[in-house]
């Protein structure tokens, strides 16, 4: 069996909106609404979030659906990955995540870098790289994750001065600047990343800052999100979902 993507366009996800109050939309809480163009005639059309198949158009010829959507630790709505295909009616119940481009379970989580300057960084410091060992143990030094130098003064504002520390500004003062950088999703697993220093020269100032991490993969969604109770004079809605498999209780 096969899938097709081909004709299909402009794919958009909206928050649900279960009542106004006060012209304020009340958004409902792990659900969103998935719309999308197709020229996919007479073909059942799936939808997939951060992986997973959420659900089935109820027929060829609709553009619109509800789904669940992450919601808790990881899954923020920022996180959202949607796809959206077209399939054979028998096979509109098939699940294609291990074949759909972005969504396979070696997808993971990006991951955030913080340091501080360091007393042994002087007043030539330029800016600074980051590297990886791609889950082999050693960290290859040849080629920066990032696409260009992290300045060490963004747009010409150094992040240092009094206030930074009881010694003001000076050697102590840029010491205490702080820094941070955050990496494509990487692949799930054991990764060591390290953190260079570089003056104005291109040359490196100190031995690399390493530091080890476990990257997991994506969550899974919630399931089976549902409305249990609506109050329509109080304008109060009661939700229930299952939490998402992937993650620990509570």
């Amino acid at each position: 069996m096969s899938y097709a993507t081909e004709g299909i366009s402009r794919v958009r996800v909206r928050p649900v909106p279960l009542d106004l109050a006060e012209g304020q939309i009340v958004q409902a809480p792990g659900a969103a609404e998935v719309t999308w163009d197709s020229t996919c005639e007479g073909l059942w059309h799936q939808v997939y979030v951060n992986g997973r198949l959420v659900g089935v158009a109820p027929t060829p010829a609709d553009r619109r659906l509800l789904v669940p959507c992450p919601a808790g630790p990881g899954g923020a709505p920022g996180t959202l990955l949607v796809e959206v295909i077209a399939v054979e009616a028998d096979a509109r119940w098939t699940d294609f995540s291990g074949q759909v481009a972005g969504f396979a379970p070696a997808d993971g989580a990006a991951v955030c870098l913080s340091w501080q300057a360091g007393t042994y960084l002087g007043s030539d410091l330029e800016s600074f790289d980051v590297f990886a060992d791609g889950r082999s143990g050693t960290v290859d030094y040849g080629a920066a994750l990032n696409a260009a130098p992290i300045a060490a003064a963004p747009g010409g504002l150094a992040p240092w001065g009094y206030g930074c520390v009881g010694y003001g500004v000076g050697a102590w003062g840029e010491s205490a600047a702080r820094y941070e950088w955050t990496t494509g999703p990487l692949e799930p697993g054991t990764w060591r990343l390290a953190v260079v220093a570089v003056d104005a020269a291109g040359n490196r100032l100190a031995t690399a800052a390493e530091v080890e991490v476990t990257v997991a993969p994506l969550p899974r969604p919630p399931e089976r999100f549902r409305l249990t109770a609506y109050d329509a004079e109080a304008r109060t809605a009661a939700l229930a979902w299952d939490p998402s498999p992937d993650l620990p209780p509570g």
